[in-house]
């Protein structure tokens, strides 16, 4: 938005984005206290039922038993969940103290507040993926990380439509700014198994075939993610070093995916998030999206001082 934007158009996305700002600090933290347990509690269900599977069943040369390789799910998702869920409690109130500012339609504010945004949408998406493993099946209906997901994209998406703008441009922030989150999330989450892979392993210390690439995987993907979330700040605020970002993020998730994908056959997550990573990256070097991410003179961020 800008001063220009109509009074009501601005007065109206300030109160999507205040209540957004109140669900994710007064609703989100006990959404997400009420699916720890459940959650810890099936994948310790799951160990066991491994655990015994092994003990009764004569896995083939080279084939890994299940249990160790899920035994530390419970460990890593009783601090991941907290962790994104303290990101968006946090991210709440960046946006309470944004809101005099998005009002009166001050450039700068866009990115800091897409960015706030972005936080519920990609702790849902990370948190819905091992609810669904573990108790999609048992549960059944909507899991409770879905509306957690968007209370961030409604809000997001609102503030990138809110101008009268052409369908193009329309177009180019949508995808742009649909994979920028896409691609972060997805990469947290494949950091997150590979890491849990590479270190629950019950060869480790050692490294047998196909694992290294676990180690490379991991840190990079957790950089993407890092990259992309400032990526959606700068380029939020019309800043060309948002672009770079963008372009190194998703150049890494293409590469390491696809790494990880020829090296281990036994999921296709690693392939999604190279090819989100390809797409993210074709986007940005069309040299007509690039030119639009810049476009609108009124949007662009003021000079660093």
């Amino acid at each position: 938005m800008t001063p220009d934007t109509p009074k009501r158009t601005r007065l109206v996305i300030t109160a999507i984005v205040a209540i957004a700002a109140i669900l994710m600090i007064a609703v989100v933290p006990f959404v997400t206290n009420s699916m720890l347990n459940p959650i810890m509690k099936a994948q310790l269900e799951r160990t066991a039922k491994f655990e015994k599977m092994n003990k009764t069943v004569k896995f083939p040369d080279g084939m890994i038993p299940h249990a160790p390789l899920i035994a530390k799910t419970p460990w890593l998702c009783s601090f991941f969940y907290p962790f994104w869920t303290v990101m968006v409690f946090v991210g709440g109130f960046v946006l309470l103290t944004l809101l005099s500012a998005l009002y009166r339609g001050e450039p700068w504010v866009r990115g800091p507040v897409l960015t706030a945004l972005a936080m519920p949408a990609i702790a849902g998406g990370y948190m819905m993926v091992p609810w669904m493993n573990f108790l999609g099946k048992t549960v059944g209906g909507l899991p409770p990380a879905v509306p957690v997901m968007f209370i961030g994209l409604i809000p997001y998406f609102a503030i990138l439509f809110v101008e009268k703008i052409e369908w193009k441009q329309m177009a180019v922030n949508f995808w742009v700014f649909l994979f920028l989150g896409m691609t972060a999330v997805e990469s947290f989450a494949n950091g997150f198994a590979a890491y849990r892979i590479l270190y629950s392993h019950p060869a480790r210390p050692m490294l047998p075939e196909g694992l290294p690439a676990l180690w490379l995987t991991f840190f990079s993907l957790y950089i993407v993610c890092i990259l992309l979330i400032i990526a959606i700040w700068k380029l939020g605020n019309k800043q060309k070093n948002g672009w770079y970002l963008g372009v190194i993020g998703s150049s890494v998730a293409l590469v390491a995916g696809y790494v990880c994908h020829v090296n281990r056959h036994t999921t296709l997550d690693y392939l999604f998030n190279a090819i989100m990573g390809g797409i993210l990256l074709v986007l940005l070097l069309i040299p007509a999206i690039k030119k639009r991410l810049f476009k609108a003179p009124e949007l662009q961020a003021p000079a660093a001082v």
